[in-house]
């Protein structure tokens, strides 16, 4: 985008700084159409939030279209869900969308980003809300719990959507209950579910934990240059990386015994997001490093 420009108008391109583009303004649009329409039953979601409808759409083309402060009007989605949510977002909010917006623009110099507040460089910003990024959702993975633990918990508000079709698929399964009862209707309490983790669903969490071990191992040694296999790169590190992520999400389906739903292709655009943030920071920048 030139600095005279107010927009440009997207292409289909597939060059790296191109895909996370589309894959970051994708995570956006992604929200915008979620928050109205349930893509878990395919139907219009029984309570709307039109405000975030409005705020993540206009994020998404924003980033789209790469119009002026774009990065900006994106991250405006965290203070408005703070005020409309949870004063907590406004933290974990900054945490986790600020790396989806910033990290592209400061993996490519397609983007025209400058260092964050004058400081260091591009690449160390970036490596920096990588690694804030991954150890949020590290954070928030069930692969530890579903490997140590014979049983898993998750919380349930009381007024949650399909709430009673939760309660009866419970009932329906062998594996599920419900430890503390079922709160009396029109309680405010949450419910808690307990699931039993299957020995297979166990290696398969063993299998998630071995690759993000490994991916990180990978990602760190290579992007400091300390090994160099032909071959072998950052970007390779960063496809198990990402793979992690759908690792984690077939285990709470296959656990909770939930199909796949459209609802999972948020991972779409979250891989394509750190993939190319990977490739941009770590492989293309040594490749085009003088020997």
């Amino acid at each position: 985008m030139s600095d005279s420009a107010s927009y440009t108008i997207p292409n289909l391109d597939t060059n790296p700084a191109n895909v996370a583009l589309w894959a970051q303004a994708s995570f956006f649009l992604y929200m915008c159409v979620s928050s109205v329409y349930d893509l878990d039953t395919m139907s219009l979601s029984t309570d709307p939030d039109y405000a975030f409808t409005v705020m993540s759409g206009i994020g998404g083309l924003a980033l789209l279209f790469q119009v002026k402060n774009s990065r900006m009007i994106a991250l405006l989605i965290v203070p408005m869900l703070a005020i409309l949510e949870d004063p907590f977002f406004l933290i974990f909010g900054l945490l986790w969308f600020a790396p989806m917006i910033y990290m592209p623009a400061l993996a490519f110099d397609e983007f025209g980003q400058r260092p964050l507040f004058g400081k260091f460089t591009k690449k160390l910003w970036g490596t920096v809300l990588l690694a804030v990024f991954l150890l949020i959702n590290m954070l928030d993975s069930g692969l530890l719990d579903m490997a140590t633990e014979d049983q898993i918990e998750d919380d349930y508000s009381f007024d949650d959507d399909e709430l009673d079709d939760l309660i009866a698929n419970c009932e329906a399964e062998p594996d599920c209950s419900f430890p503390e009862g079922l709160p009396e209707e029109g309680s405010e309490s949450d419910i808690v579910v307990m699931w039993k983790v299957s020995s297979m669903e166990k290696n398969i969490a063993y299998l998630g934990l071995g690759m993000m071990i490994l991916s990180i191992i990978g990602l760190i040694t290579m992007g400091l240059g300390l090994i160099n296999i032909e071959g072998l790169t950052p970007t390779v590190a960063g496809v198990l990386l990402v793979g992690v992520f759908w690792v984690d999400d077939y285990l709470w389906r296959a656990v909770e015994h939930e199909g796949f739903s459209l609802e999972s292709t948020y991972l779409l655009a979250v891989s394509g997001v750190v993939l190319m943030t990977i490739h941009g920071l770590y492989t293309l920048s040594s490749s085009s490093s003088p020997e």
